[in-house]
């Protein structure tokens, strides 16, 4: 009996060793298990933890760690140096679920440093092969010295060498920039109307947004502080677009196109290539007929003209605009005179030492005489 009962106890124990075996086959192997070696928490080590992340991520390490990665079996807490790693889970890239990576972020206060402890200084892939840059492309802004104008990483600069496409930015910073699903609000140094959009972002003095053209060439000469007319208006020179995003506001033809209109006049044009003005009523590309005046007697010609001067726009010492330039003194086909007598018929534009004390009155498109 008791040899039946031996080989009755093999018998079992053969059984009940298939069955471990067969569950076992079942249970997933730790593929990352190796990873535990010297060298494990050393960056320049080929053992670091980091560059031996299989093609599973994630999930190697929270099958020992659990699915938060705050220490499971093992006891170790990956939180401990990665307090961002817990975004990691079923849901990550979805909008919608609680666990996108955006939300997560927010959510803990977290910054976007947290992020490139892994994947890089400028969220290329760097330890673990996912680049951010796949979705966000204007994520590896966010670098030190991101607000800072001296740094070459300055997100000013990085945004221009993008073709100031904001939409980058607006992505996590929301449509209205005001934090989004990351919290931080641009608007908090961008507090001209429109936010980061308003237009003395990219051109003009970012501290005053009445300032909204380039600090180049002539600009100012011609829209504030003007000595002999009136200020020009936008409009005279560019199409101005209705808002940022406008057709044709940003596109991807370097500088600003230079249409002339207005008080330029029909036929005038900018020469990009020598930066001057050319046939512009405003330097004295025009024609009075004498036979259409009412004070034919101060003519000496059919017509009295100016000299259609052509001004280099980069030439800031006053003499494109100085007084005999655009036409002569008098005029052109004008009975002569000197210009202490031009108040004689132009009171109320200039006073006895030809000197313009109303600049609403000169280079307006009218002949103001005997006080019109």
């Amino acid at each position: 009996m008791k040899y039946v009962i031996s080989y009755l106890s093999v018998f079992v124990l053969v059984i009940f060793a298939a069955a471990c075996s067969d569950i076992s086959d079942e249970i997933t192997t730790p593929v990352e298990v190796g990873i535990h070696s010297e060298g494990i928490l050393n960056s320049s080590s080929n053992n670091f933890h980091g560059k031996l992340l299989g093609e599973n991520g994630f999930k190697d390490c929270q099958q020992c760690h659990a699915s938060t990665l705050t220490g499971g079996t093992a006891g170790e807490s990956c939180v401990k140096c990665h307090s961002s790693i817990g975004v990691h889970q079923d849901g990550i890239k979805s909008p919608s679920s609680d666990n996108f990576h955006a939300k997560f972020l927010k959510n803990n206060g977290l910054m976007m440093n947290e992020c490139s402890q892994c994947h890089g200084e400028e969220y290329e892939g760097g330890y673990s092969s996912p680049t951010c840059q796949n979705c966000h492309k204007g994520i590896a802004v966010h670098k030190t010295g991101i607000k800072s104008p001296s740094s070459e990483n300055f997100h000013g600069k990085f945004i221009q060498a993008h073709n100031y496409d904001l939409g980058e930015c607006s992505q996590c910073h929301g449509d209205n920039y005001a934090g989004g699903l990351i919290s931080t609000s641009c608007n908090t140094c961008h507090d001209q109307s429109n936010g980061p959009e308003a237009c003395n972002t990219c051109h003009g003095d970012f501290n005053d947004p009445v300032k909204i053209a380039p600090e180049v060439g002539a600009h100012y000469s011609h829209l504030e502080n003007t000595v002999i007319a009136a200020e020009v208006s936008c409009e005279t020179c560019h199409n101005v677009p209705a808002a940022f995003n406008s057709a044709g506001h940003i596109d991807s033809t370097p500088g600003a196109e230079v249409i002339l209109t207005g008080a330029a006049g029909e036929g005038s044009t900018f020469n990009p290539a020598n930066m001057t003005c050319n046939n512009t009523y405003c330097h004295g590309n025009f024609e009075f007929l004498k036979s259409e005046s009412n004070f034919q007697f101060v003519y000496t010609a059919d017509k009295m003209e100016g000299n259609n001067f052509n001004p280099d726009w980069n030439k800031l010492d006053a003499s494109q605009a100085a007084c005999g330039t655009c036409h002569g003194l008098p005029p052109v086909g004008h009975i002569p005179s000197d210009l202490s007598s031009c108040v004689n018929c132009h009171a109320g534009v200039v006073d006895a030492a030809g000197n313009i004390i109303d600049k609403t009155k000169h280079i307006n498109g009218v002949k103001n005489t005997f006080g019109n």
